[in-house]
């Protein structure tokens, strides 16, 4: 559809252009007139458009150092340490004598040393 439009203009275009090329020349100018009177003032024209936008400022200075910081609060305490291992085991002492009349006797079921009468 468009393109039919834009022939059909195109087309219209040529024949003026080829007809006025054949046109009779306009016959020469006569002397001129007197002039004439001044025009009435033209009417004030329309607010114009608004401008573009300014460009960026620069960037600003650079701040001051900060003051010092307060102090710290105390620490917690400290938890407690683990407990120590246990000790090694003592030697065993030597069994004392029996009394007499009485021999070292070992119980084969126990293990247990006594002192037992000498039948």
């Amino acid at each position: 559809m468009r393109v039919k439009i834009l022939l059909a203009a195109g087309a219209f275009s040529l024949a003026l252009l080829i007809g006025g090329c054949y046109a009779s020349p306009t016959p020469a100018a006569g002397p001129a007139g007197p002039p004439g009177d001044p025009g009435q003032s033209g009417q004030q024209g329309a607010t114009g458009q608004p401008g573009d936008s300014g460009q960026p400022g620069d960037a600003g200075r650079k701040g001051e150092a900060g003051r010092e910081g307060e102090k710290g609060r105390e620490g917690d305490q400290g938890r407690a340490g683990d407990q120590g291992r246990t000790g090694d085991q003592g030697r065993e002492g030597k069994d004392a004598p029996c009394p007499a009349g009485e021999h070292r006797h070992t119980n084969p079921d126990t293990g247990k040393t006594s002192c037992v009468r000498n039948d």
